[in-house]
């Protein structure tokens, strides 16, 4: 058994942080099982392991990761996140002023095994910027004493690794929306509201104060993968419904709208029907979603989404992504439209679970209204990015 230290955050470079040898292991063919128990999960954390998680499914036959939901520590676009993973996720809560808070992260193999054990949650931060400290245990699984320690582990946390305990639960679309409803967990919008409510006068009088006690440090990198302001290509087609037009084989298939109306297209035709210039992103054909949160937390989750600086709308969030429209299999051009979405959840349309994401036609209004597209469906497809 060889035992290290993992320190992070405490200087620049930290090359030994935890994200880092997460990422190392991940891509090691020489485990088979990988568990993951956090206090808190980032959307930026959970965002920045998928692709190399995703990979090792080639010879990870087991990945679980469960985490804690305490203190809003947990956001709704983070268990979203870890949801579309297609792992086995749990989240585990229990209704106290205890908390649930181990960061363990367990690889194992036939041959040898990697324990992490320290203060490192799944979070961007807390896997490379943050002052943590963890070990690093390897272990020998051809001697007993090195295998020891795995079984302590399991033995004292052991429903949490069969799954039995009456806390833990499988994560859910149902479970995120109960949880969100409940106030358990915040929206990524709403735990940015909380951070603002200080006024800028006070965080000025504040900063004035600290910085002539505390000075600033130099910080490390944060991976570019783990940074969740990152921008999407979407393409969409509008055509008819057993008409698909894809450019690359590395677009994915998100959404598929109902039959589109005269409102959809911004051609409203009944007298009292005025033109919106918008569309909401309904439910449509696209089964298993909740329309109130897919397109923004999944679909669009990583576009930069800004609060609207007018007073009246400050509660909408918008964003601006690249559409290539295709219209019955020809290209109609290229267009940067504006997302609307709105967070709050103690509206009449969200509890009627409406959608509460929509898409401005802006320029691309002149090929969208067309009468012969009523009637017709409309495809979303997200570009996939290569490195």
């Amino acid at each position: 058994m060889k035992i290290g230290l993992l320190g992070q955050g405490y200087e620049v470079t930290s090359k030994n942080s935890v994200g880092n040898q997460l990422i190392k292991f991940f891509s090691d063919k020489g485990f088979h099982t990988f568990t993951g128990i956090t206090a808190f999960a980032s959307q930026a954390g959970v965002n920045g392991l998928s692709k190399h998680l995703t990979s090792s499914k080639k010879h990870l036959k087991n990945i679980t990761i469960i985490t804690g939901v305490d203190q809003k520590g947990t956001s709704q676009e983070a268990l979203l996140a870890l949801l579309n993973l297609k792992i086995k996720a749990y989240i585990f809560y229990q209704p106290s002023f205890t908390i649930f808070h181990p960061k363990i992260y367990l690889f194992e193999g036939d041959n040898r095994s990697e324990l992490i054990i320290g203060s490192s949650n799944l979070t961007s931060q807390g896997l490379f910027t943050n002052v943590e400290a963890s070990l690093l245990i390897s272990i020998d699984n051809n001697i007993e004493s090195d295998k020891k320690i795995v079984k302590q582990l399991k033995d004292y946390y052991n429903g949490l690794f069969d799954f039995t305990d009456p806390n833990l639960k499988k994560l859910s679309k149902k479970i995120i929306t109960d949880l969100v409803k409940a106030k358990i967990v915040p929206t990524e919008a709403e735990r940015k509201a909380s951070n603002d409510k200080a006024e800028k006068t006070e965080r000025t009088e504040t900063e004035n104060i600290i910085s002539k006690i505390f000075p600033k440090r130099a910080i490390a990198k944060i991976p570019t993968e783990f940074r969740s302001a990152k921008n999407s290509t979407i393409k969409k087609t509008a055509s008819d419904a057993n008409v698909v037009t894809v450019s690359s084989k590395k677009d994915r298939l998100v959404w598929e709208s109902g039959k589109l109306s005269e409102r959809d297209l911004n051609i409203p035709k009944g007298s009292t029907t005025n033109p919106t210039g918008s569309m909401l992103f309904k439910k449509g054909k696209t089964k298993d979603i909740d329309q109130r949160h897919y397109f923004r937390d999944v679909v669009f989750s990583s576009l930069k989404w800004k609060r609207d600086t007018k007073p009246e709308t400050s509660h909408l969030e918008r964003a601006v992504a690249i559409f290539f429209i295709i219209i019955d299999g020809k290209a109609a051009g290229r267009y940067k439209l504006t997302l609307t979405h709105n967070p709050l959840t103690n509206t009449r349309s969200y509890q009627q679970n409406n959608s509460m994401t929509s898409i401005s036609w802006g320029e691309a209004k002149k090929v969208i209204a067309q009468d012969n597209l009523i009637g017709k469906n409309a495809t979303l497809y997200k570009t996939q990015k290569t490195r």
